[in-house]
């Protein structure tokens, strides 16, 4: 017989504790070990007339990742990768993994006062002065232009007044809330409805947006009471479901500097446009034609300083901060980017801007993530003024615009753009394209798939294909003295492409194909 052990009060007390502990603490280590993080993949299987980015990810990878001692989030196709939870000592091998890298976190800021003008209500200053004002009188108001917002949640807007006639003129198109995966609630945080009311909200003798008539998709990407590496899978997975919706412009209020604690940072040498994956994201977001805006960041009084990705996108309108007096506002994240190009680009109101607060009244805000809606905002009157032009000429035309383009610097950028200005600007570049001969050849089918029919009335003797960014992406000689050919298209994502021919006196002619899947 095994000799009887009598526990007193005491020692089941004492036993209990350390029981205790030992649960406590072995929680938290598994809790601390489980991180995010992406899982690179070498390869895709290409299929016929889809671009390679398009391409879903290998099933046979997938499956081969399920087995494993892990959770599996998610995955993005453009990135080739897959978002899973796992500790360090539990991450897939394989041979069909070419990278796993850690996840990182976002960082914002937002403070409120009172402010009140009039005309358009308390968001007279604001509108005026990017000469929006003078846009809407001219009736453009980003009519059919869709953006879509990144944020950390839409409080109330389902119920306040400045989001009425978006929601009785149907211009919410969509909306999806990516950290829960469902649609949302608006039940979240308030710092996206606050955006909305600056880009479109609507509130007569009150508060009228940059783009008042524009459409809307909204999408939630951060959990606003942690901050957690999870967000940027959230990002990407956000950044697919808009360009599959058409969208036109994306803007986020939102961006990278710094991981969690132990996790390290990201450096000053991070932010060249090349490094981080929410930046390398946002680039092919670019390259399939939709105009990104971002607000530059709130560090420019705290030790960071600098833009936050991806801000320091090369084809991303980076924007800063001023009051409303023009001056620079002491918080507005600087540039330069790392590898020395002009960021932020353009400055806005972003210090006693109006925007609808959690309780419905009119208040007044500071940070970069009120003055990047505006922007975007602008972006969208400027569109709808001119749906000829290309996102690189509506680009260069609000960086040209902006009262320091002969004088950048990193605190001001380019400065701040006039939407008149900018409109003329677009007008001269579109018309100078307009009066290039377009009926010397036709192309068919238009929309096509994965060849061009070209029938000229004249012979041709080379041809170039540009993207919506103004980039060559085709160019060979026509085959000798033809005027009917065929061009064999490669793996390209729909979107609208420019063909111009080159005639044998040297003179060029120009159409618009649309490839569509």
């Amino acid at each position: 017989m095994f000799p009887i052990q009598i526990i007193t009060f005491e020692k089941m007390k004492s036993l209990f504790k350390y029981i205790l502990i030992l649960s406590f603490l072995g929680y938290f280590v598994n809790a601390k070990a489980q991180e995010a993080y992406w899982v690179f993949y070498k390869d895709k299987t290409p299929k016929l007339g889809m671009e390679y980015l398009d391409v879903e990810i290998n099933l046979e990878y997938i499956e081969s990742l399920e087995k494993g001692d892990f959770k599996i989030v998610g995955h993005s196709k453009w990135l080739n990768a897959t978002c899973i939870l796992s500790t360090e000592e539990q991450l897939p091998k394989a041979s069909f993994i070419k990278e796993v890298r850690s996840l990182g976190k976002y960082k914002k800021a937002i403070q409120s006062d009172p402010f009140d003008t009039a005309s358009y209500g308390s968001s007279d200053v604001q509108l005026r002065m990017l000469g929006l004002d003078k846009m809407h009188s001219k009736g453009f108001t980003g009519k059919g232009v869709r953006l879509a917002l990144f944020d950390a949640g839409y409080f109330g807007i389902d119920t306040f007044s400045c989001f009425k006639k978006l929601w009785d003129e149907n211009r919410i198109a969509a909306h999806y809330d990516f950290v829960l995966d469902r649609p949302l609630s608006f039940d979240q945080s308030n710092h996206g409805a606050y955006v909305l009311s600056i880009a479109g909200g609507r509130c007569d003798d009150s508060l009228v947006g940059a783009a008042p008539e524009a459409t809307f998709l909204l999408a939630r990407t951060e959990e606003s009471d942690k901050e957690t590496h999870l967000e940027e899978y959230y990002w990407v997975y956000a950044l697919e479901w808009a360009v599959e919706n058409n969208v036109d412009i994306i803007h986020s209020s939102l961006g990278y500097s710094r991981f969690d604690t132990l996790q390290g940072d990201y450096t000053y040498m991070d932010m060249d446009g090349e490094t981080t994956i929410i930046t390398q994201a946002t680039q092919i977001a670019v390259s399939k034609g939709v105009f990104v805006t971002n607000s530059a960041g709130n560090e420019g009084d705290k030790d960071w300083r600098f833009i936050t990705a991806p801000c320091d996108g090369k084809n991303v309108l980076c924007v800063g901060a001023v009051d409303s007096f023009r001056n620079y506002a002491k918080f507005s994240s600087i540039g330069p980017s790392a590898d020395g190009r002009v960021k932020p680009e353009v400055m806005a109101m972003g210090r006693k801007t109006s925007f609808q607060d959690k309780s419905g009244r009119i208040m007044q805000g500071n940070g970069t993530s009120f003055s990047g809606p505006l922007i975007a905002g602008m972006v969208a009157c400027l569109m709808e003024a001119n749906p000829k032009a290309y996102n690189s000429q509506i680009f260069d035309a609000i960086v040209r615009s902006a009262d320091r383009y002969d004088n950048p610097d990193s605190f001001y950028g380019y400065g701040i753009p006039n939407a008149v200005v900018a409109d003329s600007l677009i007008k001269a570049m579109v018309l100078s394209l307009e009066q290039l001969k377009s009926d010397a050849f036709k192309v068919f089918p238009n929309p096509g798939k994965d060849r061009i029919n070209v029938v000229s009335e004249i012979l041709m003797e080379k041809y170039v294909m540009y993207n919506s960014l103004g980039e060559i992406i085709l160019s060979s000689e026509v085959p000798y003295w033809a005027n009917n050919f065929v061009i064999d298209i490669p793996e390209l994502g729909n979107g609208i492409f420019l063909l111009v021919l080159h005639d044998y006196d040297g003179k060029l002619h120009h159409n618009k194909w649309v490839k569509q899947n």
